[in-house]
């Protein structure tokens, strides 16, 4: 969402010139922004797969590596197609579309299966739309399956530990889901989202022409003669 806010805006303005010149369209224009973006993304989901799998201790092996940065990456590709939405939608209020982008990351991460492990039956179903959701699923279930811990005298229970194996930690939490369908979901709730995002941007310029912006109310309105001027 940072690097969104801190790029895209100035990037929109000047395709929207272009395209009332008829220079390119929005296909074009978040294709080139996709794979200019992407660079930055890849270096970003390396750097924390590496972390998560090696400094946090995931677990030390390079297919955690590899689904660690997997995740984020889909994750931070989601974050950035949400960027290019509500800036889309608010084209002059880039601090609302931040918060409004922040709001939601907050509160996807809360029913992500960590924070809140009982929600209510409307918001399981908007979860299902949460890239936290799957994230959580097969992160936890690749590093917690095969574990076992173990723990000192004064933390024993009736003589045994609270906790001793990964399962039980999936158990507790009622994440013990399918990994390998929570990556294929989550790999397609971002492409998802990009094509949400490329929806908007291209009917932003249909409304624009037509005399309207998206959300008129909160940006700017109807064009005057000036304007298409």
């Amino acid at each position: 969402m940072l690097q969104n806010v801190a790029v895209y805006p100035a990037e929109r303005d000047t395709f929207y010139r272009e395209y009332d010149d008829s220079c390119y369209g929005a296909f074009t224009f978040l294709s080139s922004y996709t794979l200019l973006e992407t660079r930055f993304t890849v270096v970003s989901s390396l750097v924390f797969g590496l972390l998560a799998a090696y400094a946090v201790n995931l677990r030390e092996t390079g297919f955690m590596f590899i689904v660690a940065s997997y995740n984020i990456f889909c994750v931070i590709s989601c974050g950035e197609s949400l960027g290019i939405i509500f800036c889309t939608f608010f084209p002059s209020h880039v601090g609302l579309a931040m918060h409004t982008s922040s709001a939601l990351f907050s509160f996807g991460s809360t029913m992500a299966g960590i924070v809140v492990l009982k929600i209510p039956r409307a918001l399981q179903m908007i979860n299902y739309l949460s890239p936290f959701k799957y994230l959580v699923i097969n992160l936890a279930v690749y590093s917690l399956k095969g574990r076992e811990f173990t723990c000192t005298s004064a933390e024993e229970v009736s003589g045994e530990c609270p906790i001793s194996t990964g399962e039980q930690v999936l158990e507790l939490y009622n994440i013990d889901g399918n990994p390998r369908l929570s990556l294929l979901i989550l790999g397609a709730l971002a492409v998802f989202y990009r094509l949400v995002a490329y929806t908007v941007v291209k009917t932003s310029r249909i409304e624009w022409r037509l005399g309207l912006s998206p959300l008129g109310f909160l940006g700017r309105g109807k064009r005057t003669a000036q304007d298409i001027v």
